[in-house]
């Protein structure tokens, strides 16, 4: 399951970049004086390193995606709190 997500500088006047077909993300931290980075991996297994500072946004079929590869890892239905 694939989802979209949304990333822009925080400068006043900067634009959004979409990102389709994205299959997971996570947070790298470089070692030493360089600031951490979001990782963005794609359903090609390219990788999009989006700087820590910047704003991202994700749809809610992110949250789909993450608890669909729960289920199939636990095993079971995880229920979900409304």
């Amino acid at each position: 399951m694939f989802y979209t997500a949304y990333y822009k500088a925080p400068h006043l006047f900067s634009r959004w970049h979409k990102v389709k077909n994205v299959k997971g993300d996570f947070t790298a931290d470089k070692n030493g004086p360089y600031l951490p980075y979001r990782v963005l991996v794609l359903a090609d297994e390219t990788r999009l390193e989006v700087p820590y500072s910047y704003i991202i946004r994700f749809l809610p079929d992110r949250f789909a995606s993450i608890h669909a590869k729960m289920e199939a890892e636990a095993g079971q239905k995880i229920p979900v709190k409304q």
